[in-house]
């Protein structure tokens, strides 16, 4: 009986300690995510034949914004060609806000609206 009260006891304690190392885990503050903000630049109807003078400039302030990590990623929806689309990440809206007006596109008027939205990434953060 002696053997027995003491794996009866040594089981408690082992489950004792994976519940306040659990507790603990649990308790721990998360880590950190990433805050992501969608910009989608509206395109002028014949953008296609457009862009052509102003485009370099779009695309180097674009990689820019990749290069320094405020844009994770960015390019034009297809079929048709009537927005572009840029993830930013850890960034607040002044500085899409920012980078919307300085870009070629917008300041030679091939963008006449855009729009900034926060993302909830649930997948990939």
């Amino acid at each position: 009986m002696v053997g027995i009260a003491s794996r009866v006891t040594r089981a408690v304690r082992t489950s004792r300690a994976r519940v306040m190392t659990n507790a603990a885990a649990s308790s721990a503050p998360a880590p950190a995510s990433n805050a992501y903000l969608l910009l989608t630049l509206h395109y002028v109807d014949g953008m296609m034949e457009k862009r052509g003078p102003h485009r370099e400039a779009h695309l180097a302030g674009a990689q820019r914004g990749y290069d320094d990590g405020t844009i994770v990623m960015a390019g034009a929806l297809l079929d048709p060609v009537d927005a572009g689309v840029f993830v930013f990440k850890n960034v607040d809206e002044a500085h899409v806000k920012a980078f919307v007006e300085a870009d070629a596109y917008y300041v030679a008027g091939l963008v006449p609206r855009y729009t900034i939205r926060p993302w909830m990434v649930v997948v990939g953060n």
